[in-house]
Protein backbone atom coordinates (compact mmCIF):
# COMPACT_ATOMS: atom_id res chain seq x y z
CA UNK A 1 0.00 0.00 0.00
CA UNK A 2 1.04 3.85 -0.89
CA UNK A 3 -0.31 6.29 1.20
CA UNK A 4 -1.21 9.69 -1.08
CA UNK A 5 -3.48 11.76 1.73
CA UNK A 6 -3.63 11.70 5.61
CA UNK A 7 -5.40 14.02 7.68
CA UNK A 8 -8.63 16.15 8.03
CA UNK A 9 -7.17 19.30 5.72
CA UNK A 10 -8.59 18.14 2.75
CA UNK A 11 -11.88 16.52 3.92
CA UNK A 12 -15.17 16.70 1.79
CA UNK A 13 -12.77 17.51 -1.06
CA UNK A 14 -12.54 16.01 -4.57
CA UNK A 15 -8.83 15.18 -4.90
CA UNK A 16 -7.46 14.12 -8.37
CA UNK A 17 -4.80 11.48 -7.66
CA UNK A 18 -2.39 10.65 -10.41
CA UNK A 19 0.85 7.87 -9.66
CA UNK A 20 3.15 6.18 -11.47
CA UNK A 21 2.79 2.32 -10.13
CA UNK A 22 5.70 1.17 -12.32
CA UNK A 23 8.04 3.75 -10.34
CA UNK A 24 6.69 2.80 -6.86
CA UNK A 25 6.79 -0.54 -7.68
CA UNK A 26 10.54 -0.64 -8.26
CA UNK A 27 11.16 1.65 -5.45
CA UNK A 28 9.71 -0.73 -3.22
CA UNK A 29 11.05 -3.93 -4.29
CA UNK A 30 13.57 -3.35 -6.49
CA UNK A 31 12.50 -5.01 -9.54
CA UNK A 32 9.98 -5.26 -12.51
CA UNK A 33 6.33 -5.74 -11.72
CA UNK A 34 4.71 -9.03 -12.69
CA UNK A 35 2.37 -8.99 -15.89
CA UNK A 36 -0.91 -8.19 -14.00
CA UNK A 37 -1.81 -6.46 -11.00
CA UNK A 38 -5.24 -5.60 -9.04
CA UNK A 39 -5.81 -2.31 -7.65
CA UNK A 40 -7.80 -1.65 -4.17
CA UNK A 41 -8.69 1.61 -3.11
CA UNK A 42 -9.11 1.83 0.57
CA UNK A 43 -10.45 3.95 3.22
CA UNK A 44 -9.47 3.54 6.96
CA UNK A 45 -10.10 4.07 10.74
CA UNK A 46 -9.71 1.17 12.21
CA UNK A 47 -7.24 2.38 14.63
CA UNK A 48 -8.98 5.59 15.23
CA UNK A 49 -12.27 4.04 16.14
CA UNK A 50 -13.86 6.59 14.17
CA UNK A 51 -16.02 6.04 10.80
CA UNK A 52 -14.30 6.79 7.29
CA UNK A 53 -16.41 6.76 4.03
CA UNK A 54 -14.88 6.98 0.44
CA UNK A 55 -16.39 8.17 -2.38
CA UNK A 56 -14.98 7.24 -6.22
CA UNK A 57 -16.30 9.22 -9.00
CA UNK A 58 -13.88 7.99 -11.69
CA UNK A 59 -10.52 5.48 -12.07
CA UNK A 60 -8.79 5.61 -15.37
CA UNK A 61 -6.38 2.52 -15.91
CA UNK A 62 -3.75 3.04 -18.90
CA UNK A 63 -0.85 1.42 -20.06
CA UNK A 64 2.07 4.36 -20.09
CA UNK A 65 5.26 3.66 -21.70
CA UNK A 66 7.92 4.95 -19.32
CA UNK A 67 10.84 5.96 -20.31
CA UNK A 68 14.03 4.05 -18.75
Amino acid sequence: MILLQKGAERAGQWIEERTTRLRHYRKAFGTEPPTEASIAVMSDADNTGEKATGYIEYIEVFRHFEKI
